[in-house]
């Protein structure tokens, strides 16, 4: 996004104030703020309480407070520690998910981090997709590379990327208290997974098809396809596997 003329005014919330959308340089939250319309600004920062009844279109956005947006957002950077609900779709080249995200559309950009909780109702689609927190896709789950690294239970209705990877994650504090707000073990829950290679550990999964699969410790998957190697640890299981 072009960086706005100097000539646009800055929203800055301290207190409880109720806004008209429009288009802003610098949005700042410190309070509890409503906005009624579209914004358009350069960037937006909450530290506090925000409700925004309309779309979202700027460069960058940090939410450390309790933000949510009830139309769609389209962002450059995306920064979360704390709250974000999006009722429509959000787009954006760079996501990070420490806190708490939930999406009832899509959600489509480059790259995405989460190192706290992401749903999404519909699909997820980035270049690179990395996840150490938790998170559930109702779609597809769709990225050139996926790394998961689970820490607590994860969903997706369907994976397909050129290089896959899951592994379980390492004892600390961020995998214990995952752990104790979800209530599950640490597992990758999937219907379909589709890649070029594709490298498993503690997976569920009714179908696994790539090019060349392997097949770690703690999974449970119905059917492995792949066209060139397979490999499979004694500690999980495989109902049938067949080559393409």
């Amino acid at each position: 996004m072009k960086a706005m003329s100097e000539n646009k005014p800055d929203l800055v919330i301290h207190g409880s104030v109720n806004a008209s959308g429009g288009t802003y340089n610098k949005v700042d939250v410190q309070g509890f703020g409503k906005i009624k319309g579209d914004v358009e600004c350069e960037t937006l920062h909450c530290a506090g309480h925000l409700g925004i009844a309309g779309n979202v279109r700027g460069a960058s956005a940090k939410v450390e407070g309790n933000s949510s947006i009830s139309g769609n957002a389209e962002l450059e950077t995306i920064e979360v520690y704390g709250q974000l609900d999006v009722d429509g779709d959000l787009s954006f080249t760079k996501m990070r998910v420490d806190g708490n995200t939930k999406v009832r559309g899509s959600l489509t950009g480059e790259e995405v981090k989460v190192r706290g909780m992401l749903k999404t109702t519909g699909d997820c689609e980035a270049e690179v997709f990395s996840a150490k927190g938790a998170f559930t896709v109702g779609g597809l789950l769709n990225a050139g590379r996926i790394e998961v690294y689970l820490h607590a239970g994860c969903e997706a209705k369907e994976m397909g990327g050129e290089y896959i990877e899951v592994r379980k994650g390492g004892s600390s504090t961020l995998n214990k208290l995952l752990k104790h707000i979800f209530n599950n073990a640490f597992i990758l829950s999937v219907d379909t997974i589709e890649g070029d290679d594709i490298y498993l550990e503690y997976t569920h999964a009714k179908v696994v098809r790539g090019k060349n699969v392997e097949i770690g410790p703690g999974c449970e998957i119905e059917l492995v396809e792949s066209s060139e190697e397979f490999r499979l640890d004694p500690d999980s299981q495989v109902k049938q596997h067949v080559k393409r």
